[in-house]
């Protein structure tokens, strides 16, 4: 089933989807879904202590959920959302018209993030985390080209690259391709998560929704046949070197630590002045002093 979609006619990328690792998962999220924000975490963690038995490659819905919201639609289909890109199809081929086009929002958004993906997995991922922070943090609109241009500059990919393949038809293709194999694997929730062994004969295995971080290591147990081996997490402050927004609940939920644990720590990093408080939009996150 999945080999279909680890061929590059299938998935305009300049590096192939195809990889090594005996699991490959395909995550599907919204950019602009606040429960994916939140999966976020839980997924970091699952990467770090497991990324080597799978990969990953991350299936932007962008729509899904602010479609669902402002018509009020059962959250148990996405077919509106299919038919409705089905109908702009060809808006969507003729560049000229949907980069001015206010209509397509909120589309642009994964439009970026497939741009940014054309220079690889990791730039594909970096990207969505920024894209993320500057919706959901700084209050930012995140259809407008330049604030996609701005999160390209922060990622430190080739902005120039970006902005060309931002303007070309391969970004759109691939946003294309992504909306076909979301129906295809009759994704119904958003986040979900498909796993495939490399066994092709196999059928995938499906978890609709945001499910606890126990489920999502259950079932890479059942797909690889093997005992686990679980890496060691990074030190925490080296998790906040990479994370440039934490929170408390974010890192209690990765490192299984209580709130009291990890607010004494922070509270000596913060005396240490190797970590600063920031407040964006009456929340307390953490950053790294470089």
């Amino acid at each position: 089933m999945h080999d279909n979609y680890c061929n590059n006619e299938s998935n305009p990328s300049k590096e192939t989807c195809c990889t090594k690792k005996p699991i490959e998962l395909y995550v599907f999220i919204d950019p602009l879904c606040r429960n994916c924000w939140d999966f976020s975490a839980s997924f970091k963690k699952f990467i770090l202590e497991y990324g080597h038995y799978f990969s990953a490659t991350f299936i932007p819905v962008s729509g899904y959920y602010t479609t669902k919201k402002l018509l009020e639609k059962n959250f148990n289909s996405l077919s509106f959302v299919w038919e409705k890109t089905a109908r702009r199809s060809d808006i969507l081929c003729d560049q000229d018209i949907w980069l001015d086009n206010k209509e397509l929002y909120p589309y642009y958004s994964a439009i970026a993030i497939k741009a940014a993906e054309l220079q690889g997995r990791h730039a594909g991922l970096n990207y969505l985390k920024k894209l993320q922070e500057y919706y959901f943090l700084m209050n930012k609109d995140i259809t407008e080209k330049e604030v996609l241009i701005e999160c390209a500059k922060e990622i430190n990919i080739d902005v120039k690259e970006f902005i060309d393949d931002l303007n070309g038809p391969l970004s759109i293709k691939a946003f294309q391709c992504d909306l076909k194999i979301t129906k295809e694997m009759l994704i119904t929730e958003i986040p979900s998560v498909v796993f495939f062994s490399e066994n092709i004969e196999e059928e995938g295995l499906k978890i609709n929704g945001f499910e606890s971080y126990q489920t999502y290591v259950k079932i890479l147990q059942l797909m690889s046949k093997e005992k686990l081996t679980k890496r060691n997490l990074p030190d925490l402050l080296d998790y906040i070197k990479v994370n440039p927004f934490v929170t408390v609940n974010e890192l209690c939920d990765v490192y299984e630590q209580s709130i009291q644990q990890i607010e004494l720590y922070l509270k000596k990093m913060m005396l240490l002045r190797k970590v600063k408080k920031v407040i964006q939009n009456d929340t307390e996150f953490y950053q790294y002093i470089h």
